[in-house]
Order: structure tokens, then C-alpha cells, then sequence
């Protein structure tokens, strides 16, 4: 995934140490936490990641609560859509009312100057199917006290993320225990339950664990290793599935034929560059990878993006199909003509030194023989010029296709 060099193909990783002490308000709490780095990961086709790693530790009996509020809080970038309009979040005696503002304007400043804020031809700026606008994908790693027992109340609210109430009270979701059974065995991972457990959703990736402090630290290295980078790639794979499917939506295959050839070119290099099966050699490893593919339906989303790359093919091969068969259409007729004359009506006229007035005693048919000659030769000089052309610029532009 990470290469030594920033030319290689693969995602390139920048990470700093921040070390802030912060504090997210409400009216309801105060929760103080720490953003302990931040990483941000450039991926192929113009996609990225900004990943923040923040700590919150709470003293009162209702830490988890608080720690789910939190994750609820933070991920959404504008507060409006939280129906929380105290919220705020304060660092260094700075208050910021949007989670937004805190991160582009004090922990980086400089990242928005980087974003393409223009209009192209065809370009998708829009938001993307099946994400949440505005708010960000939470991976959390929950220890409770050793030996505190883990019920399946506590799983499911760690991975819909249920904090508290409008009272300030913690809050489930769902008050049906079949249910939450049912959720649990089809989005949990209990290898080693009943300490620990992993649960999967669309927004979040949680781990719950009452662990022992040395069991705990392997627990987090694993955690926010191996399984991150497995969130990664699969969080990639889905935002470039469906960057492609809406790129096919947006083009026009009849006019925009150079697109559908950078379509096809793009769809051919993600599925061998990137997009693979075994991508790791633990068994938990790949069964933590497959259970994230499942929950976010790339195999779906894969599937259909081949669909869309078989249709390209198709429109493709007709469109050349259509090309080549005007070409013969020309080129035949002018062979029947030629023949049809024999080419020998203005032939010997045009060998040595041409006398130019004799073309004004020709006949009819003369006439015709002498346009089919000049623009047979005219047509078969541009034709080789063009495909040079052609051919050239396909270069560059394949060219330019592997450098993007």
C-alpha cells in the first residue's frame, strides 16, 4: 500500500504529531480530548483521505455514553445537521462553532487551498450515493475496566454510534434484544468473544474490549494497523466504484467517445493495479477484510462497474464497427468507379507535362474520372496524416492517463 518512493504506485501517506489538548461543549457536557496526529493519504485517481486520531478519557459513570456522543459530535462537520447549535469545540482558547471550521482553519489551514474548486466538461462534483454528506467515518477502539463484562446493548450502541439523549441520558436505538441479536451475528466478528468483539456499519468500525492492559496495547496495535489499513483500502475501493458508476452516468457515449476511452482505460487499471482478493496472510486479517467488503457492498458496486465496462466495449466496437464500414463504403465506391471507367479516360492526359486546356474539352465523364482521381488522392493523403494523428495523440493521452 505504502511505497518508499512517491513515484510508485500505491497510496502515499504524510502523517504529523499534534499533541492537542481539546474540549468539545454542549449544553448537555464538556468533553475534553486529545487529537494525538493526523495523516493525510493521497490515493490513485485523484481520491484521499484526512485520518485524525483523537483520545477522549472521561471520569464519570457514564464515559461510554459520553465517548459515543463524542464520536456522534465530531464526525459531522457542520453542527446544523446534529440539530446541536451550541455545539463548540475549543483549543488553545479558540472557539470554533463547526467541527469544519476547527479543522480547515486552525489544524489545517492550508489543506482547502488544495481542493479543485472550478467547473469542467463533465466533471462530478456532487455528492456521492450511499455516504452521509458531511460527516466523517468513525473507526473506534473501546477498552471498558478489566474483567467489566460486555453485553450486546454495549456492542450495538458502539457501532450506531447511540450516545445520549435530549436529556443527557444514554440512549439505544432499538429496544427490541432479538433484534440486536440478529444485527450483531450478521455485522459482528466474536472471534474472541466474549472480551472482545468487533461490529461493522456503514459509518463506523468498532472494537469493544474489557482486555487486560498487555493484551489491550497488542489489541490497538492490530487494530489501528492491519485493520485500518483494511478500511482503507475498502473505503477507496468504494468511493472509486462509485466515482466510475457516475462518470458512466455523465457521459454521453455517442459524443463523448475520447471519455468513454479514458473510462475504459481507468476501470481496466483500478481492477489490475488495486483491486484485489488476498490482500492479507492472517486468517483474522482477511476474515476483518471481507466482513468490511461485505458491509460496504463492494463486490456489488464491483460488479456493476464490470457491467459498465462491458457496455463501453460494446458501444465501443460498434462505433468502429460504423466507422469502418463508411470507410469501405467510400473506399468501394471509388473502387467501382475506378473501374467502372478503368481510369483511363484523363490517365494519359496527366503523364509528362500536363496541358492544362485540354480539361476544358473534356466530356462528362472525363469530368468524373478526373474528380475521382484528384479526390481519391486527396482522401487517401488525409486518411494517412489523420491516423498519424491519431495515433500520436493516443499515445499522449495514454500517457497522460498513466501519470494521472
Amino acid at each position: 500500500m505504502f511505497p518508499h518512493s512517491e513515484t510508485d504506485k500505491g497510496f502515499q501517506r504524510y502523517s504529523k504529531k499534534l499533541g492537542l489538548s481539546c474540549e468539545l461543549i454542549t449544553d448537555k457536557l464538556a468533553i475534553p480530548f486529545t487529537i494525538h496526529s493526523a495523516d493525510i493519504i493521497l490515493c490513485p485517481y485523484q481520491l484521499g483521505f484526512l485520518s485524525i486520531r483523537t483520545e477522549i478519557k472521561t471520569e464519570n459513570d457514564r464515559q461510554f455514553s459520553q465517548a459515543l456522543e463524542f464520536a456522534t459530535l465530531f464526525r459531522s462537520l457542520d453542527s446544523n445537521s446534529t440539530n446541536e447549535k451550541s455545539l463548540k469545540v475549543v483549543c488553545d482558547g479558540i472557539k470554533f462553532e463547526k467541527v469544519e471550521q476547527f479543522l480547515f482553519q486552525y489544524l489545517f489551514p492550508d489543506f482547502p487551498k488544495f481542493f479543485y474548486r472550478g467547473k469542467r466538461n463533465g466533471s462530478y462534483f456532487e455528492t456521492l450515493p450511499f455516504f452521509e454528506d458531511s460527516r466523517m467515518f468513525v473507526q473506534s477502539l473501546i477498552g471498558f475496566k478489566e474483567g467489566e463484562a460486555l453485553n450486546e446493548v454495549d456492542a450495538f450502541r458502539a457501532s450506531d454510534l447511540n450516545g445520549l439523549n435530549k436529556e443527557g441520558k444514554p440512549y439505544v436505538s432499538s429496544n427490541n434484544l432479538l433484534f440486536i441479536r440478529n444485527y450483531l451475528n450478521e455485522n459482528g466478528y466474536a472471534r474472541w468473544a466474549p472480551n472482545t468483539l468487533y461490529v461493522f456499519e456503514e459509518h463506523c468500525f468498532a472494537c469493544v474490549t474489557n482486555e487486560q492492559s498487555k493484551l489491550f496495547a497488542s489489541l490497538a496495535g492490530s487494530f489501528y494497523g492491519q485493520y485500518y489499513y483494511a478500511l482503507l483500502l475498502n473505503l477507496f475501493y468504494k468511493v472509486m466504484l462509485l466515482k466510475l458508476s457516475n462518470e458512466y452516468s455523465a457521459i454521453v457515449v455517442e459524443k463523448d467517445r475520447e471519455k468513454v476511452e479514458e473510462m475504459i482505460h481507468s476501470i481496466n487499471s483500478f481492477t489490475a493495479n488495486y483491486f484485489f482478493l488476498e490482500m492479507a496472510s492472517q486468517s483474522q486479517g482477511r476474515e476483518i477484510l471481507f466482513k468490511l467488503r461485505k458491509m460496504f457492498g463492494i463486490d456489488g458496486l464491483y460488479q456493476d462497474v464490470r457491467n459498465t465496462l462491458n457496455t463501453l466495449y460494446r458501444r465501443q466496437e460498434e462505433s468502429s464497427n460504423q466507422t469502418a464500414n463508411t470507410l469501405l463504403l467510400i473506399l468501394t465506391l471509388y473502387t467501382v468507379v475506378g473501374g467502372i471507367f478503368g481510369m483511363n479516360l484523363v490517365i494519359e492526359d496527366l503523364k509528362g507535362g500536363v496541358d492544362w486546356k485540354k480539361v476544358l474539352s473534356y466530356s462528362i465523364f472525363q469530368y468524373i474520372a478526373l474528380f475521382v482521381t484528384f479526390s481519391g488522392l486527396i482522401i487517401a493523403a488525409t486518411l494517412g496524416i489523420a491516423s498519424m494523428v491519431k495515433w500520436k495523440r493516443n499515445l499522449n493521452k495514454r500517457k497522460k492517463w498513466y501519470d494521472n
